[in-house]
């Protein structure tokens, strides 16, 4: 028998280190990853563990901004190559990894000794090694929870990352249409400008009355506060794009300009909705029902998690020798188990409930998205087909009678005002159909509401 524990001790631990260490990654999962991420978005991760950490620098951001002009998959691009925020979310892939080996890894065997110093002839001693044997018993199914946490921390980043990804996107948009709707303000007011100056000069001759000033001047006003409101939105814009970037000091973009809807039909609302088990989250909350699964019966030996075997060496006082087999017994008189097994049944009834409840807000949220997609771009058609060409229509005909002596230069910078409004609601109108876009996007892939920042991954994990 004390043979037998003797020779288990070393095929133990060669065990231990074979099941720990065989079948991880040793990418941590960058690769699967990044191909998950390459096929949602058409974008790879430059990413590989373990590389050096540089303090953040411009000096590459400006190279790679300098001479073009920005467009949205150039803008993702270099956010997920730079954003440090992505960067320190990836690192949950190591950390998966190394609790992928814990869980793979049997706790060490345990030395107890005690060495007595009698007045006798003989030394008297007592030496144990001891090894839990409930690791030993439940190694296949830890091992079985930790592939499952492991996929589920995947899943996590790469949902994470393409959620990141779309929010990009929806910052570049806006942007872009804070810089259009900006020079377009600016226009409204430098005709305002004109209206309130040439209002003065015929206040001044005499030609309208005070009434006519005041109004002028207020319009004026109102105009440079609306210019404010529109200069505070396009650097607020262009700030939160660059923070995506990983730039470290404010700079100015050039961006592509706005791109008008595409005449393509949007995608059916029925197949939106149909596209539920390709969404990411869908797919985490099947891994984390799966791992809650794993851990029910892990929790059901709780109480004997100290159960240990061994063997002995002593010698007494008067020289007798002896060796034998030992063993540590948990008595489960206080501790039952009782906590460990609700929670893990609590946990796992928990994931399934969000599992379903998926399923329904899922096709909720893919249907409004889409409702947004088809109004923003009705919204623009209207505007570019009817009232666009109506507002310049007008301001011709005014041009005309101006020029005929029928309307006054009061008329004619109205028409020009009235035009730039007209033209700054389209710029808003295709906005709106770019982030609704996103919005589906997201809403198809199941990422709305990830993040690789961490104020709202903090929000989203304080719902979990």
């Amino acid at each position: 028998m004390t043979r037998r524990i003797l020779s288990l001790l070393p095929a133990t631990a060669a065990l231990s280190l074979t099941w720990g260490c065989a079948s991880v990654p040793r990418d941590a999962g960058v690769a699967d990853v990044s191909r998950t991420v390459a096929e949602r978005t058409g974008h790879v991760i430059a990413w590989q563990p373990g590389q050096p950490i540089e303090p953040p620098a411009d000096a590459a951001l400006d190279a790679a901004l300098a001479g073009s002009e920005l467009t949205v998959d150039r803008a993702v691009e270099l956010a997920l190559a730079n954003n440090r925020d992505l960067l320190a979310t990836l690192e949950n892939l190591g950390i998966a990894r190394a609790d992928l080996i814990a869980a793979r890894t049997v706790r060490n065997p345990l030395f107890e000794g005690e060495y007595h110093f009698p007045n006798q002839r003989f030394t008297p001693y007592e030496f144990a090694i001891t090894q839990t044997l409930v690791d030993l018993i439940q190694l296949p199914r830890k091992r079985a929870l930790g592939e499952a946490e492991m996929a589920a921390a995947r899943l996590r980043v790469t949902a994470s990352v393409v959620g990141f990804a779309s929010e990009v996107r929806g910052d570049f948009y806006t942007l872009q249409a804070a810089q259009a709707s900006l020079a377009q303000q600016q226009a409204v007011t430098a005709a305002a400008e004109a209206a309130a100056q040439l209002t003065q000069r015929q206040h001044e001759a005499g030609n309208v009355t005070d009434l006519d000033l005041e109004t002028e001047q207020a319009r004026y006003e109102q105009a440079k506060l609306a210019l404010a409101r529109a200069e505070l939105d396009e650097l607020q814009a262009r700030e939160r794009l660059l923070a995506d970037l990983g730039a470290t000091r404010s700079a100015p973009l050039r961006l592509a300009a706005q791109s008008v809807p595409p005449p393509d039909p949007e995608t059916p609302v029925e197949q939106v909705e149909a596209a539920q088990d390709a969404r990411l989250d869908v797919q985490l909350a099947r891994a984390e029902v799966e791992a809650a699964r794993r851990a029910g019966p892990i929790a059901r030996t709780a109480p004997f998690d100290e159960l240990a075997a061994g063997i002995h060496w002593d010698r007494e006082s008067g020289g007798e020798r002896s060796r034998g087999p030992i063993g540590t017994v948990p008595i489960p008189l206080f501790d039952q188990g009782l906590a460990a097994r609700a929670r893990a049944t609590a946990v796992l009834r928990q994931a399934e409930q969000r599992l379903h409840a998926l399923t329904v807000n899922g096709r909720a949220e893919a249907r409004a998205a889409h409702e947004r997609v088809v109004e923003a771009r009705a919204r623009a058609a209207y505007l570019a087909d009817v009232v666009l060409p109506r507002r310049q229509r007008i301001l011709h005909l005014t041009q005309l009678e101006y020029g005929a002596m029928q309307r006054g230069a009061f008329d004619l910078l109205r028409a020009r005002q009235d035009l730039a409004d007209a033209e700054r609601e389209r710029v808003l109108a295709i906005r709106d159909y770019w982030l609704a876009k996103t919005d589906l996007e997201a809403a198809t892939s199941g990422v709305t509401g990830f993040s690789v920042r961490a104020e709202l991954s903090m929000a989203a994990r304080g719902n979990e």
